[in-house]
C-alpha cells in the first residue's frame, strides 16, 4: 500500500469516489428498472 501512495497521491481517494459512483448508477439502474418493469432482477424476481 505504501508503494501506491509513494507514486500516485491521492490514488485512494479517487477510487473511493470512482468506487461510490458506480454503485449510484448500479443503484439508479436498479430502481428504475423495478419502476418501469416490475422485476428487481429481470427473468428471476
Amino acid at each position: 500500500m505504501t508503494a501506491f501512495t509513494n507514486v500516485l497521491p491521492g490514488f485512494w481517494k479517487q477510487a473511493e469516489l470512482t468506487n461510490g459512483r458506480m454503485a449510484m448508477i448500479g443503484f439508479f439502474a436498479l430502481i428504475h428498472n423495478y419502476v418501469l418493469l416490475g422485476w428487481v432482477i429481470p427473468g428471476i424476481f
